[in-house]
């Protein structure tokens, strides 16, 4: 979670970490290339572009932990 820990808004952090630790690559990637979710962002108090950002550092951990 490299890229996660270098956030520095902590509900973003917080986001992008349950994210992480719950979510497949395949469903983040779907995350990503759709809408922004109107349920998780009330529920977490997120901006669309704190969403957006917590999706796209979650995916890219993934992708960084399975290249390797």
């Amino acid at each position: 979670m490299s890229m996660i820990n270098q956030l520095k808004d902590g509900k973003t952090k917080d986001f992008a970490k349950h994210c992480y630790e719950t979510s497949s690559v395949e469903r983040l990637r779907a995350a990503a290339e759709g809408k922004a979710d109107q349920a998780e962002m009330e529920h977490w108090n997120l901006s669309e572009g704190q969403w957006e950002e917590a999706i796209a550092t979650a995916l890219a951990d993934h992708e960084a932990k399975d290249s390797k």
